[in-house]
C-alpha cells in the first residue's frame, strides 16, 4: 500500500514537473523570439537610413542619365526586407491563449526560425547597401550589430 501512494505521488510530482518545464520552454523562447525582433528593427532601421541615402543617390543619377539599375537593385532589396518584416509584424501572435505548452513551443520554434532568417536578410541588405555606398566612396555609416 505503501508502494501504491509513493508511486502515485512521484507520478504526479513528475507530471507536474514537466508541466511547468514545459510551460518555462515556450516562456524562453517566446523571449528570445521578442529580443530578436527588437535586433531585427534596428537593423532595418539602419537599412532604411541607407535606403534613404539610396533613394537620394539614385534620383540624382537617373537625372543625369547614368546607370541606375545595380543601385534600384539594392534598393529593391531594402524594400523586399521591409515587406517581409511587416508580413511577419503583421501575423505574429505572443498570446497563446488556448494552446497547450508543446504547441506553443513549437509555435514560438517556427517563430524564431521565421525571425532569424529576417535577420540573416537584413544582414544581407545593409552588406549590398555598404558596398555599393563604398564604391561611390561615400563614408562609412552605422554599421550592423
Amino acid at each position: 500500500m505503501k508502494f501504491i501512494f509513493f508511486y502515485v505521488l512521484a507520478t504526479v510530482a513528475v507530471c507536474l514537473w514537466f508541466s511547468c518545464k514545459q510551460e518555462q520552454d515556450y516562456k524562453t523562447i517566446r523571449a528570445e523570439v521578442v529580443a530578436r525582433h527588437d535586433k531585427v528593427m534596428n537593423d532595418a532601421d539602419l537599412a532604411n537610413g541607407q535606403k534613404s541615402v539610396l533613394d537620394s543617390i539614385y534620383r540624382s543619377l537617373k537625372s543625369s542619365g547614368n546607370d541606375t539599375v545595380k543601385l534600384a537593385a539594392v534598393i529593391k532589396l531594402v524594400d523586399e526586407a521591409n515587406h517581409q518584416m511587416e508580413i511577419w509584424m503583421n501575423h505574429f501572435e505572443p498570446d497563446i491563449s488556448g494552446k497547450s505548452g508543446k504547441e506553443a513551443s513549437s509555435y514560438f520554434k517556427a517563430e524564431l526560425k521565421k525571425i532569424n532568417d529576417l535577420d540573416k536578410q537584413f544582414k544581407t541588405v545593409i552588406i549590398r547597401s555598404d558596398r555599393y555606398l563604398d564604391s561611390l566612396h561615400i563614408e562609412k555609416r552605422k554599421t550592423l550589430h
